[in-house]
């Protein structure tokens, strides 16, 4: 009988209108109890406590409320009979709008320290489509159908896109095109904010620059709908974009592949699966009238549209259950240094004979919100003792002139142990953490929870931490 633990889980969503928490748990089992090296992965996900949905509080347009959000999340988890100290893993992500905000990363770390000993803070609209993805059921879908299905995950602030194909995500794109980009008075209907992007597009819509107090009827917020809309088209057909595309699309890496069918989720989703609410305003943005243009869109009328298992919660429920993933075999870990969390992937500098230097690398992470860097080893030629030793020497000599402890170094290679073996016996007081089997990319952030009750193995997420400016 293999092994399972049980791991609590919780998912926070800051977005651009709604904040959510969710606490999930997820059993982990060992495949190969017998195997000298584990292989330990994830069995079983259920959710213990979803939130209620929060307005996502503002000091003003440029500051997010950091006090009263901590407030939300405490009140949260007294609900849900939850201690912050109980939590073993999850995602902390701002998204949309809200990840533009002035104090977006010093408010995401904030709550990372408070909301649990290992809740990562993340942020990012290529993460947060993946995410969303998985939190709607989609991914599960592509997989189960065989196909490549596009999530479009629509809400107050931004569109963001993912492709699955066959439950593997091959591409995303996010676009300023959400509910809240239009703000509008509950009682009155009249318009009381224009964000930049939509501001921006007015401009191209109209010949003349447009006034907030001009934008009172509702047809001329409809056509800028309408623009967004078929900015979005464009991107998911390959078509050509137009010059008033560029304000809206902040990035784009789907490839150019036909897909099969599509799944809508976020706050906007609700309103293109339940049509026909009169009342639009209710929410104070124009998320229901955003829903009826995505109705009249080629995607809807031209695609196969599968409805997914969440709409408004799915970036939450991705954050609390999908971003954890195990990795293990032959690693160093040092006792006593797990949990880590928020450590930038720091690629090193080479030279023309192929010694690496991590130094220079590493000055771009001085700032104060980074406790400890995690340097990358790349693929090496070869990987025998004395190209080991070489490297572990260069290492030895680096490491205490780099930043934060524990000493952190990921392999992209199978040497995490004897490389790890090497460098203790080099650096003996040191407090080293050296691991490999984990796939990275420039600009990717790492978090490595507490060891799990087998032998060499470690709960790792990899995430892009992406503040917009």
């Amino acid at each position: 009988m293999a092994k399972e633990m049980t791991l609590v889980s919780v998912g926070i969503d800051v977005g651009t209108t709604t904040t959510q928490l969710v606490i999930s748990q997820l059993t982990l089992v060992n495949v190969m109890p017998g195997s000298q090296v584990p292989k330990v992965e994830i069995s079983h996900k259920s959710i213990s406590y979803m939130g209620k949905v929060h307005f996502t509080p503002f000091e003003d347009r440029t500051h997010v409320d950091g006090s009263a959000l901590r407030k939300i999340i405490a009140k949260e988890y007294e609900k849900a009979g939850v201690k912050p100290e109980e939590i073993d893993t999850g995602a902390i992500i701002i998204t949309g709008e809200t990840a533009k905000k002035e104090n977006a990363s010093e408010i995401i770390h904030s709550l990372a320290d408070y909301a649990g000993d290992f809740v990562v803070a993340t942020a990012g609209p290529d993460l947060e489509s993946v995410i969303a993805g998985k939190g709607s059921g989609a991914e599960a879908l592509s997989k189960h159908l065989h196909a490549c299905i596009a999530n479009i995950d629509i809400g107050g602030g931004t569109t963001n896109i993912a492709y699955f194909d066959r439950g593997k995500c091959i591409g995303t794109a996010c676009i300023n095109v959400g509910g809240r980009l239009f703000e509008v008075d509950p009682i009155t209907q009249s318009l009381t904010f224009v964000s930049a992007p939509a501001r921006e597009l007015l401009n191209y819509c109209c010949s003349e620059k447009i006034k907030t107090s001009e934008l009172k009827e509702r047809g001329m917020i409809q056509d800028c709908l309408k623009n967004m809309v078929e900015c979005v088209e464009r991107v998911i057909f390959q078509e050509p974009l137009l010059e008033q595309d560029k304000g809206l699309i902040m990035t784009n890496l789907l490839p150019h592949v036909k897909i099969d069918g599509v799944v809508f989720s976020g706050g906007v989703a609700r309103y293109i699966y339940l049509p026909g609410i009169h009342e639009w305003w209710i929410h104070g943005d124009v998320g229901p009238l955003l829903a009826e243009e995505f109705r009249r869109s080629r995607i809807y009328t031209g695609l196969t549209v599968h409805e997914g298992s969440e709409t408004i919660h799915a970036t939450v429920l991705g954050a609390g259950a999908h971003t954890v993933n195990v990795s293990g075999s032959t690693i160093t870990v040092s006792e006593h240094t797990l949990p880590l969390r928020n450590m930038p992937a720091v690629y090193p500098e080479a030279d023309g004979e192929g010694r690496f230097s991590w130094l220079k690398s590493a000055e771009n992470y001085t700032d104060s919100l980074y406790h400890t860097l995690a340097l990358i080893v790349p693929s090496l030629p070869n990987t025998d003792f004395s190209t080991i030793l070489s490297l572990a020497e260069i290492l030895a000599h680096e490491l205490p002139l780099i930043k934060g402890e524990p000493k952190v170094v990921i392999a992209q290679q199978d040497i995490a142990k004897v490389l790890g073996q090497t460098l203790q016996r080099l650096l003996p007081a040191t407090p080293l953490v050296c691991l490999d089997g984990i796939e990275l990319a420039f600009g990717d952030f790492l978090d490595i929870a507490k060891p799990l009750p087998y032998q060499d193995a470690v709960p790792v997420i990899v995430k892009t931490l992406v503040f917009n400016s």
